[in-house]
C-alpha cells in the first residue's frame, strides 16, 4: 500500500460507486462502523485477513486494493478473456447445431429415400473429417492442436475412403489409404513431430523418425500395389528404394542413429558398407536367374573399388589432408587406367566379344586428333595425367607443410 490516505480514498470511492454505506460495508465484513471510518480517513489499515473479503465486497482485485488504484489493463484483459470464452462457446454451439442439423437431415433423407442407411455413412465420415479441422482444435491444449488436427484428419480420411470403397464395392481401399497417409506424412509429419511429446531417446532424432515412418508407409504402399497387380517386383522395389534413399539421406541421418560407441567415428564406413550391401543384394536378386555372379558381381566390385579406395585414403591413411587427398587423386588416375582393362576381361569371361579390346598401353598421340580411336586414347590419357598430376601437387604441398612443422 502506498499510504493510508490513498488507501482510504480508494476504499471510500469504491464503496460509493457500489452504493454502499459505511454501516453496510461493515456488516458484510463483520466489523464495526468505526473501523470502516478509520480506514477511509486514513487512520488505520484493515487486518490482512480481511483483504480477500474486502476485494469480494468492493468487486476489485487485490492488486487494485493494495495499489489503491484501478487496474485498467487487468480489467481489460479480464474482459477480453471473458469475451473470448463467450465467443468460443458460441462457436462450438454453432458448429454443434450445423453438424447436428446436417447429420439429422441426411439420416432422415437416406431413410426416407432408400429405407436403409447407405450414403449416410459417407456424409457422416466427411463431417467427421471437417470437424477434425474446425471443432477438434477447441478441445485440445494450445501446443498439441497441430498434432491432434493431423491425427484426426488422417484417421477420418482413412475412414471416409473405407466407407466409399464399401459403398462402391471396389477393392482400391488399401492403395488409396496408404497413398493418402504417405502423402500427408510427407508434407505435414515434420510439423507434427515438432509438437509431439516424444520420449527422450527420440526427441533428438526427429529427422530419422520422420524418414523411418515414411519408408514404412512407402513399403506398405508398394506391397499393396504389388499385390493388386499380382506382380513379383516388391523385393526389387524395396531394395532399390532403400539403396537410393540411403545414398542421399543416410549421411545427414547417421548422427541421429543409435550407433555403438565404438562406431561413432566410423560413420563413413557404416554408410559405404550399408550402400555396398544393398547394391550387392539388389544385383543378386535381379540376377538370380543366371546373370549373378557373372558378370554383375565383378562389375559391381570393380565400380566399388573407386569409392572404397577414396574412403581408405581420406579417412584411414596417416598423414595430413593434403597427403590423403593426393593419394586419392592418384588412385583415381590408376583406376581410370586399369578399370576398362578389368571390365574387358569380365565381359570376355561372360562370353562377350569386343571388336576393340582395351589395351593398357594407350595408343595416344597428342599430335593426332583426327582418328576416333586415337582421340579416345588422347582424352583418356589427359584425364589420367591430370588426376595423377593433381595428386602429385597435393602430395608435394602436404610434404612441404610437414617439413615446415
Amino acid at each position: 500500500m502506498e499510504n493510508k490516505k490513498s488507501f482510504g480514498s480508494f476504499l471510500c470511492q469504491r464503496r460509493k460507486e457500489l452504493g454502499l454505506t459505511q454501516k453496510e460495508l461493515a456488516q458484510r465484513l463483520f466489523v464495526t462502523d468505526s473501523a470502516v471510518s478509520k480506514w477511509e480517513r486514513g487512520l488505520a489499515y484493515p487486518d490482512i485477513t480481511l483483504l480477500q473479503s474486502i476485494c469480494q465486497v468492493l468487486e476489485c482485485s487485490e492488486k487494485e486494493l493494495l495499489s489503491a488504484s484501478e487496474d485498467v489493463e487487468g480489467r481489460r484483459a479480464e474482459q477480453l478473456a471473458k469475451k473470448y470464452l463467450r465467443l468460443s462457446r458460441n462457436y462450438r454451439l454453432v458448429q454443434y447445431i450445423l453438424y447436428g442439423a446436417l447429420t439429422g437431415g441426411c439420416l432422415l433423407g437416406n431413410l426416407i429415400a432408400g429405407h436403409n442407411l447407405t450414403w449416410f455413412w459417407i456424409v457422416l465420415a466427411a463431417e467427421a473429417m471437417v470437424a477434425s479441422l474446425t471443432l477438434l482444435p477447441v478441445f485440445v491444449p494450445e501446443g498439441r492442436r497441430g498434432a491432434a488436427c493431423f491425427g484426426g484428419f488422417a484417421g477420418c480420411l482413412v475412414v471416409l475412403l473405407g466407407v466409399c470403397c464399401l459403398y462402391t464395392g471396389g477393392d482400391w481401399f488399401p492403395l488409396a489409404a496408404l497413398g493418402s497417409l504417405f502423402g500427408l506424412g510427407l508434407a505435414f509429419l515434420p510439423l507434427v513431430l515438432r509438437s509431439l511429446p516424444l520420449p527422450e531417446g527420440l526427441a533428438h532424432r526427429k529427422a530419422a523418425l520422420y524418414v523411418g515412418i515414411e519408408l514404412v508407409l512407402l513399403f506398405a504402399l508398394l506391397g499393396a500395389a504389388c499385390l493388386d497387380s499380382r506382380g513379383t517386383w516388391f523385393v526389387s522395389a524395396v531394395v532399390w528404394t532403400l539403396f537410393g534413399a540411403g545414398a542421399f539421406l543416410l549421411p545427414p541421418l547417421l548422427p541421429q542413429l543409435p550407433l555403438p560407441a565404438g562406431w561413432q567415428r566410423h560413420k563413413a564406413l557404416v554408410y559405404f558398407s550399408w550402400e555396398t550391401l544393398l547394391l550387392l543384394l539388389g544385383l543378386a536378386w535381379e540376377g538370380r536367374n543366371g546373370d549373378f555372379p557373372l558378370p554383375m558381381l565383378p562389375m559391381a566390385l570393380l565400380c566399388l573399388t573407386l569409392p572404397w579406395g577414396w574412403l581408405g585414403a581420406v579417412r584411414y591413411l596417416p598423414g595430413s589432408r593434403w597427403v590423403r587427398v593426393g593419394l586419392g587423386l592418384v588412385w583415381t588416375g590408376l583406376w581410370i587406367w586399369l578399370a576398362p582393362f578389368a571390365l574387358d576381361r569380365v565381359l570376355l569371361a561372360s562370353g562377350w566379344i569386343s571388336s576393340q579390346p582395351y589395351d593398357l598401353r594407350l595408343p595416344f598421340d597428342l599430335t593426332n586428333w583426327g582418328d576416333s580411336q586415337v582421340l579416345s586414347a588422347n582424352v583418356l590419357f589427359l584425364i589420367i595425367l591430370g588426376a595423377v598430376a593433381a595428386g602429385g601437387v597435393c602430395l608435394a604441398v602436404g610434404l612441404a607443410r610437414r617439413r615446415r612443422r
